[in-house]
């Protein structure tokens, strides 16, 4: 079943909070003071708009629904509509790329990856936060609903497939970190063109 983020987008905010130990590992890794951030799939700008209040950041989001779009601009955020086929942004115009559950809904993480490519500039990172397997597998729920987790595997791509695909659109450097128990992060960097 396919979520339509035109609808959700009227209560989204009530369920989607930020995790501020996320913005703190990212400033860990690239400090984002100054830095030109884009937030891929931002939805309402949740994330977005704490960085902007958090840091001196001038930061952007690409976001496919209008709903989800039109509550990211009501916060005073710069957000473009795109998606992982066409990011509308010049080459080289991104220090730092995040997106935060976003991959699962992403059908060409090649292409995906080719577009991080061409609008990171040379140095800059990505971050994805998603799900491992092995923490789909963990999840409390599991022991009552056993079958989410192969419901759930399929949606969400396995963390050295997302490696792998990076890899083979011009990324490197990566490693995997776990900020909390719901999210891993995966930073690579681009590497010489």
């Amino acid at each position: 079943m396919k979520c339509d983020y035109n609808i959700l987008a009227q209560d989204y905010d009530l369920t989607r909070t930020v995790n501020i130990n996320i913005i703190n590992h990212f400033d860990t890794e690239l400090p984002l003071d100054g830095k030109i951030i884009l937030d891929y799939g931002c939805g309402t700008g949740n994330f977005a708009y704490a960085i902007k209040k958090l840091t001196t950041a001038d930061i952007y989001g690409v976001e496919p629904s209008d709903a989800m779009r039109v509550k990211a601009l009501g916060k005073g955020l710069d957000v473009r509509k795109g998606d992982h086929n066409e990011i509308p942004f010049d080459d080289s115009f991104f220090d730092f790329i995040y997106m935060t559950d976003v991959i699962h809904h992403v059908s060409d993480m090649k292409m995906m990856f080719t577009e991080f490519f061409r609008i990171l500039k040379l140095g800059g990172l990505i971050c994805i936060l998603t799900e491992s397997h092995r923490q789909l597998e963990t999840r409390f729920w599991v022991k009552h609903f056993p079958t989410t987790v192969t419901v759930e595997k399929n949606r969400y791509p396995d963390i050295f497939d997302i490696i792998n695909v990076a890899k083979t659109a011009g990324l490197d450097e990566y490693k995997v970190a776990i900020t909390d128990t719901e999210s891993i992060c995966g930073f690579f960097s681009s590497c010489g063109q």
